[in-house]
C-alpha cells in the first residue's frame, strides 16, 4: 500500500514537472504582450513632452563626453 502511494506522488510529480517543460504556445503570446508593452510606452513617450527631454538629455551628455558644446 505505501510503495503504491509513493509511486502516485512520484508520477504526479513527473506528470507537473513534464507540464512546465512544455512551453509550445505561449511564445507567440508572450512576444504580443512584449510588442503591445512597448507599442504603449512609445506613444506616451510621444504623447508627452518627457520623450524630448529624455533626447535633449541624452544628447547633451553625449555632447559632454564627446567635447561638443551645447551644454
Amino acid at each position: 500500500m505505501r510503495d503504491f502511494g509513493l509511486h502516485r506522488l512520484a508520477a504526479a510529480i513527473g506528470l507537473r514537472r513534464d507540464g512546465l517543460r512544455d512551453d509550445r504556445g505561449q511564445g507567440s503570446i508572450e512576444y504580443v504582450g512584449i510588442t503591445i508593452l512597448v507599442v504603449a510606452i512609445v506613444v506616451l513617450l510621444l504623447n508627452t513632452n518627457m520623450g524630448a527631454e529624455i533626447a535633449n538629455t541624452f544628447t547633451e551628455k553625449i555632447n559632454s563626453v564627446l567635447g561638443g558644446g551645447g551644454g
